[in-house]
């Protein structure tokens, strides 16, 4: 790697930066990159047409552009071989163990390289009291990484390849203030928000990756399932291979058969934005600071598999071991889990949007300063209190909405609400 700094006058700064990277993980004729980058900054508070302002405390525009690399996983290139019982020797004769190649090897894997524009302006207005930063940038990756499935009828399942380009395009911002800065009481804020949008531009030269659910002008996380329009009452003349009770599989093309054709894209398991807000207090020696945190999915953003798989056994007994699932049932028409004691031909799953806002941490502190602490000599002595995801505001029904796969199903897991307290002691 060789990289140059150069800075003038305090005001105009300049960076360079050639590295030259190599991993065996690649096939034999891709094993090296090189990665170019270059960034430049220009503290503008420090010309003499801006020096003088009194609201205007620092002021820096910077703008970079560069190449990085992602690799692999070791032995990607090369094809990987799996066991499976494959032989028995005669009437109750011992099971053999056989191999076989399960990923297909590609002799022209190579590094995926990302080409990224960032633009940014770092701030500190009115005597300090607020400083913050805001960051745009547009990406792109071009030769995408990717474990594509392909059909097990060649004789593999897999194959690691590069695939084709991805954009993403956000931007983020901060901004930290000093709202109240008195002798006695103080209070701080600091918050964060952010935003990323992501698409898939090429794939391979020949379309899209339906088995990969890969698609161009989609986000790479697009869901892409079957549409639902309620279950099917009483009274209702289910479809051969339905019942009552099933969810109503929408014909989506209209061709009176619902198949994998009638498949669509329901939207992205991607959040549209993010933002976060610390807020600290103090007043003399108590001081109290509140944490929330939010994820947002937007419009048909943020997705998650909602779907219940318990169902009714066939002695007509209820597996329902969460008692927060609402299943249908003649008595409870309004159920909102399909109930079915044998599958139906399409089983779909259920997305739903996994919006939060979540007050993640609050923490209480008194710090003790006396004659007894200067005389033991004691730098900080302080107890706490503090509490951890005390509330969440969602309607995601199911366990942590952050986690995509945690509906209500029996191997979820609750997000833990925690409460400690202790003592602080530094000499």
């Amino acid at each position: 790697m060789a990289r140059i700094n150069y800075a003038f006058d305090g005001k105009y700064l300049v960076t360079a930066t050639l590295r030259r990277d190599g991993f065996s993980g690649f096939a034999k004729n891709s094993k090296y990159g090189i990665f170019p980058s270059a960034s430049a900054g220009w503290v503008f508070t420090e010309e003499f047409f801006l020096k003088n302002l009194p609201w205007l405390n620092f002021g820096k525009l910077r703008v970079g552009y560069g190449v990085s690399g992602n690799q692999t996983s070791r032995y990607s290139s090369l094809s990987k071989v799996s066991t499976q019982p494959a032989y028995v020797f005669g009437d109750g004769g011992t099971t053999q163990y056989g191999q076989y190649i399960d990923i297909l090897g590609n002799p022209d894997l190579k590094w995926e390289r990302t080409y990224e524009l960032n633009t940014g302006l770092d701030f500190t207005l009115f005597q300090s009291r607020l400083t913050g930063s805001f960051d745009y940038y547009s990406r792109k990756t071009r030769d995408l990484l990717y474990s594509v499935d392909i059909p097990n009828i060649t004789g593999y399942s897999k194959i690691n390849t590069n695939i084709g380009e991805i954009a993403n395009k956000g931007f983020e911002l901060s901004l930290s203030s000093k709202n109240i800065d008195g002798r006695s009481f103080k209070w701080n804020t600091t918050f964060s928000f952010s935003r990323n949008v992501n698409k898939v531009m090429k794939l391979l030269g020949t379309g899209d990756l339906v088995a990969s659910k890969l698609f161009i002008g989609q986000p790479i996380n697009a869901v892409f399932d079957y549409r639902t329009n309620g279950i099917y009452q009483i009274g209702e003349t289910a479809p051969v291979g339905y019942n009552t009770g099933n969810y109503r599989v929408i014909d989506l093309n209209g061709d009176g058969v619902v198949n994998t054709a009638d498949r669509s894209i329901l939207g992205s398991e991607d959040p549209a934005y993010r933002f976060s807000v610390l807020n600290s207090f103090q007043y003399k020696n108590f001081s109290l600071s509140i944490f929330i945190n939010s994820i947002q999915g937007g419009h048909k953003g943020y997705l998650g598999n909602n779907s219940q798989s318990w169902m009714l056994s066939d002695n007509n007994i209820r597996w329902n071991y969460l008692s927060a699932v609402d299943f249908w049932s003649p008595g409870n028409p309004d159920g909102e889990y399909p109930m079915f004691q044998k599958a139906p031909t399409i089983n779909p799953s259920v997305f739903r949007n996994r919006s939060f806002i979540r007050l993640q941490d609050v923490t209480l502190s008194y710090k003790i300063a006396n004659s007894f602490t200067k005389k033991m000599e004691i730098q900080n002595l302080s107890v706490f209190a503090s509490g951890k995801n005390l509330v969440t505001l969602t309607k995601w029904k199911g366990w942590d909405p952050e986690i995509s796969e945690g509906g209500l199903n029996i191997d979820g897991r609750p997000l833990l609400v925690g409460y400690s307290f202790g003592l602080n002691l530094t000499f």
